[in-house]
């Protein structure tokens, strides 16, 4: 008797999922235990440190700010009200008390990166109520009035602040530094962790 074979497409896609599987894995091997290459030029490390780098676009930034700024104001009481968007420039919206009122600010600043991977906010305007004033008062006023991270230089003279990445996690832990901010579009940011190898 002959045994007549029908064709089983789903046999044949079961094989090829099959494989497709296991080349997924395999890739995902490969690129888990391959080596890393990176050479940041200027950015250099020493070996008691592994750099990670890490890409994120405003939306990102946003969000990883606003979850910082709420947490940092649980854990220190402050009742400062205030959040930290990137968009065109970098703003810091908020209020203050004048004269017992509540009043909004805006306070618009270009970033830039510093050579030794730090970050400066060069305040362009600020804005309280609809009233525009030299940033240096409002910098020089949060930084007498409420708490700020140690991370954080507010430097009323010259109108800027200074985001010392570097200082972020403290002597012998992860510390951080930018590699590149590009505020074009959604933004580019590489921004690079120094992980110690003890």
């Amino acid at each position: 008797m002959h045994k007549s074979h029908k064709f089983n497409i789903f046999k044949y896609l079961f094989f090829i999922l099959i494989i497709l599987l296991i080349a997924g894995f395999g890739y995902l091997w490969l690129q888990i235990h391959g080596s890393t290459i990176n050479d940041y030029g200027q950015n250099k490390t020493n070996n008691d440190e592994t750099p990670i780098s890490v890409s994120l676009n405003k939306k990102q930034i946003n969000t990883l700010s606003s979850y910082y700024l709420k947490n940092f104001d649980k854990h220190n009481n402050d009742s400062m009200n205030y959040k930290f968007i990137l968009s065109d420039k970098a703003y810091v919206y908020g209020d203050i008390k004048i004269l017992g009122s509540k009043v909004n600010y805006v306070l618009a600043m270009t970033p830039k990166m510093l050579d030794d991977g730090n970050i400066e906010l060069d305040t362009n305007s600020l804005e309280i109520g609809h009233l525009d004033i030299p940033a240096k008062f409002v910098i020089a006023y949060v930084s007498k009035k409420y708490h700020i991270p140690n991370w954080i230089e507010l430097n009323s003279k010259e109108s800027k602040i200074i985001l010392h990445l570097n200082r972020l996690g403290g002597k012998n832990k992860v510390s951080y530094q930018a590699d590149k901010i590009d505020m074009n579009g959604n933004g580019n940011f590489i921004f690079k962790a120094l992980v110690p190898n003890n």
